[in-house]
């Protein structure tokens, strides 16, 4: 089946680029929407919102601010709270008191597997948006410039486009959307 998935064009200083409209707002982590922007020569351009863009062209500013923001902190929290855990592992060792290695080192992988999908997802917004801090957010210019549509097959379990791919894999709630996005599809 062919799918053709709603986005939201926009330029920056760095270029122009588009935000997917559909499943950015249905992915189960914050971590995982930087990963559905891309340029916007691979995308299909559009006179008007296609159908099932839950996100509108106006509110793609607020959008992508309130998105690094969100990024920046949770990058800086996982960090912090990983070397917690950490720390308060290895005072535990040092006393004596056995408190279990291998499940102290699950957690720390999961914890540094969380922390790298933060940093990685905040790394594509800082060169989209050309801002390190939120402070700079605000010399950052986004214009809206319409909407788009990006076309791939899903068949089954096979997806032709690799991020979402991957995406349908990881996230529950992008793969749950996806038979809605597809009736609408039918319908049109």
């Amino acid at each position: 089946m062919r799918l053709r998935v709603p986005y939201v064009l926009f330029e920056t200083g760095t270029g122009e680029y588009g935000v997917d409209a559909y499943f950015s707002l249905r992915v189960e982590k914050p971590e995982r929407r930087a990963t559905l922007i891309r340029k916007a020569e691979d995308l299909v351009r559009t006179g008007e919102k296609p159908m099932g863009a839950l996100l509108k062209g106006e509110s793609v500013v607020e959008y992508l601010t309130s998105l690094f923001v969100l990024l920046y902190e949770l990058s800086g929290e996982s960090f912090n709270e990983r070397t917690r855990h950490m720390r308060r592992w290895n005072i535990w060792r040092l006393i004596g008191i056995p408190t279990g290695h291998q499940r102290h080192v699950d957690r720390d992988e999961e914890l540094a597997k969380k922390n790298r999908e933060a940093l990685l997802a905040l790394a594509i917004l800082r060169k989209v948006l050309g801002a390190k801090t939120p402070v700079e957010l605000e010399g950052v210019t986004i214009r809206p410039l319409g909407y788009a549509f990006l076309e791939f097959d899903v068949d089954g379990g096979n997806v032709s486009d690799p991020v979402y791919r991957e995406l349908f894999k990881i996230d529950s709630n992008a793969g749950m959307a996806l038979p809605w996005l597809r009736t609408k599809k039918r319908e049109e």
